[in-house]
C-alpha cells in the first residue's frame, strides 16, 4: 500500500486530517466531529480501525474542540505537546482518555510511521508542526503560524507533500472586515500565512527539496478566495509541484505518495 493523505476539512468552523500507510494510519487535528470524521473516511473507503493516534498541532478550537471524543470513539491515543494538552484539558475533561505529551523537536514511532516535530510560531501555547514518514515517503503539517522560519523550512525540505496554510490575500486583509486590531494580528509572526508567503515558501521547497504536491490550507472565509490562492500560489510554483485546495465543508482530494 502507498502511503495517501487526504484533509477531511480545514478553515475556522474546523480542522482534521488523514493518512495512512502500510501498518496503520494517524488522524491530524480534531476539530471537526465523530460524525463528520467518520462519514469522510467511509467516503474514501478508509478503515476507522486503522488509526493508531490523533496528532494535535494547537489548543484552538477549530484544531482540537473534539478531540475527546473522537479520541475516545477511536480507543486511540492523543499526541501533542504539553502546553497544548494543559490549554486543552476543557476539551477533555471527564473523559477517560490516553494523553502523550511531548516537547516540540521531539520524533517518536507510531505504528509504522516516524513522526517529527518542531516549535511553529502561532498565537498559541506551545504550537507545533509534524513531519511524517513511512519509508521513504514523507509527508507535512504547518497550518497556523505567522511565519516560516529556517527551522520549518528545513524540516519541509524532505517531504513529497505539504499540508501548508494560505491564509488569506494581504489585499482582501487589508480593506476586509475585520477590526484594525484583528488585522495586525493576522498579519503578525505569531498570525497567519498569506497566499504570497505560502507560494514563496513551496516554490523553494520545489527548488531545493523533493516536494511533489501542496495542500492549501485554512482558506479565509472573508479575507480569501480559493481561486485566488490557487492562483496566487501556481505562480510562484510554475508547475515545479502540482497545488491543491482544502475546503471547510468538504473533504479535498486524496493524494498518494
Amino acid at each position: 500500500m502507498r502511503m495517501r493523505a487526504c484533509v477531511l476539512g480545514s478553515g475556522s468552523g474546523g480542522n482534521s486530517g488523514y493518512v495512512e500507510g502500510r501498518e496503520g494510519a494517524l488522524l491530524l487535528d480534531a476539530g471537526l466531529p465523530w460524525s463528520r470524521v467518520r462519514r469522510e473516511l467511509q467516503e474514501i473507503g478508509a478503515d476507522p480501525g486503522r488509526i493508531k493516534a490523533i496528532l494535535i498541532t494547537h489548543e484552538h478550537g477549530d484544531h482540537c474542540s473534539f478531540a475527546g471524543e473522537v479520541a475516545s470513539q477511536l480507543g486511540c491515543p492523543i499526541y501533542a505537546t504539553a502546553g497544548t494538552l494543559a490549554g486543552m484539558a476543557w476539551a477533555l475533561e471527564g473523559l477517560k482518555l490516553d494523553l502523550r505529551p511531548f516537547t516540540a523537536g521531539d520524533a517518536f514511532q507510531i505504528g509504522g510511521f516516524m513522526v517529527k516535530t518542531f516549535p511553529v510560531f502561532h498565537d498559541a501555547a506551545d504550537p507545533c508542526g509534524y513531519i511524517i514518514r513511512e519509508g521513504e515517503r514523507c509527508l507535512g503539517l504547518v497550518t497556523d503560524l505567522g511565519v516560516l522560519t529556517r527551522t520549518v523550512l528545513e524540516h519541509l525540505q524532505e517531504c513529497d507533500a505539504v499540508i501548508l496554510e494560505a491564509n488569506h490575500d494581504l489585499e482582501m486583509l487589508r480593506t476586509g472586515p475585520y477590526p484594525w486590531e484583528l488585522k495586525q494580528r493576522i498579519r503578525s509572526e505569531v498570525g497567519h500565512l498569506s497566499n504570497d508567503a505560502a507560494g514563496e515558501a513551496l516554490a523553494e521547497l520545489a527548488r531545493r527539496g523533493r516536494l511533489k504536491v501542496a495542500l492549501l490550507a485554512h482558506l479565509s472565509r472573508y479575507n480569501n478566495k480559493p481561486e485566488l490562492a490557487l492562483q496566487t500560489v501556481k505562480e510562484y510554483l510554475n508547475g515545479r509541484a502540482e497545488v491543491l485546495l482544502t475546503w471547510q465543508d468538504r473533504r479535498s482530494a486524496v493524494i498518494e505518495l
